[in-house]
């Protein structure tokens, strides 16, 4: 199954669950199984696995294309750890965790900001020398943090033209653009500045674009 299929249909399967009103995004999906192809990413860390659908989601492109993936994950909601049993396919294949600093002696290339951590302060040591940091949605406070935790950041908020399906909830009203998310390069290579540049011009053609709609 190709990429845009499988997000696609794992978007829709996880809006059918019960406490999806806040998942990720299709779009914000896709945006991390393209970073992770693009960059060869084999280490994810997610800072608040919800009920799944990042980590089934990634999990599932993982063994379509043979991609190793070692994914470890942060939750310690009741309702969340019952919803991930059931909802992820490979769940044996997360090595979950109540909090962050409970996790020891591991570096990451990805990590994935999808849920409140108080410990957010200390994700500089969980870091790869090049890790890239997305963090789904708006979440000003969060990004602010991790911004000035690491200065020599590039940093963009990639949006899309894509509008919200019918079957979407929470915020997901009908005809609204589809979520988006911060993107971090804590200490970018020439590829990532690159990409990162490309992305700041197509987040600004389409900011114009949106405000044209108004």
């Amino acid at each position: 199954m190709e990429n845009y299929n499988l997000v696609k249909h794992n978007y829709k399967m996880f809006c059918g669950f019960e406490g999806s009103d806040f998942i990720a995004s299709e779009f914000a999906l896709k945006v991390i199984l393209k970073i992770i192809k693009k960059y060869n990413i084999t280490n994810v860390l997610e800072l608040g696995l919800g009920i799944g659908s990042i980590s089934d989601t990634v999990l599932k492109d993982s063994k379509n294309t043979g991609r190793k993936i070692n994914y470890v994950g942060t939750e310690k909601n009741e309702f969340c750890l019952n919803a991930l049993k059931k909802n992820v396919g490979d769940y044996d294949k997360i090595e979950l965790f109540s909090e962050l600093n409970q996790i020891k002696n591991k570096k990451f290339q990805l990590i994935i900001i999808d849920g409140y951590d108080d410990t957010l302060n200390e994700i500089v040591s969980f870091c790869d020398e090049n890790a890239i940091i997305f963090i789904e949605g708006d979440r000003k406070g969060q990004t602010n943090t991790i911004l000035e935790i690491f200065p020599n950041h590039k940093y963009v908020n990639v949006i899309s033209l894509n509008k919200n399906k019918p079957y979407g909830h929470g915020e997901c009203k009908p005809n609204n653009y589809v979520g988006g998310g911060q993107l971090i390069f804590i200490n970018p290579t020439f590829k990532m500045k690159l990409f990162w540049f490309k992305e700041k011009i197509s987040t600004s053609i389409m900011r114009k674009i949106r405000l044209l709609e108004l």
